[in-house]
C-alpha cells in the first residue's frame, strides 16, 4: 500500500482487512498516516460491494 486513497478505499469498498507496507520504501510518517487511515475506514455495505464479496467467496470455494 502506497497511498491514502488505497488505504481507505480497500476497506470501504472491498472489506479489506490486511495492509502490507514496503519496509524499505515506506517512510515512518507515511506508514503512520496509512495505518491510521486504514484503521479508521469502515466497510460501506452497499449492495454492489456485498455482491462483489459474494463473488470472491464463491471463487475461494
Amino acid at each position: 500500500m502506497t497511498d491514502l486513497f488505497t488505504a481507505h478505499q480497500g476497506v470501504e469498498d472491498d472489506n479489506m482487512n490486511v495492509m502490507c507496507l514496503g519496509g524499505q520504501i515506506t517512510r515512518f510518517n507515511l506508514a503512520f498516516k496509512l495505518s491510521l487511515t486504514f484503521l479508521h475506514a469502515r466497510f460501506k455495505a452497499d449492495e454492489r460491494f456485498i455482491r462483489r464479496l459474494a463473488k470472491v467467496a464463491t471463487l475461494e470455494k
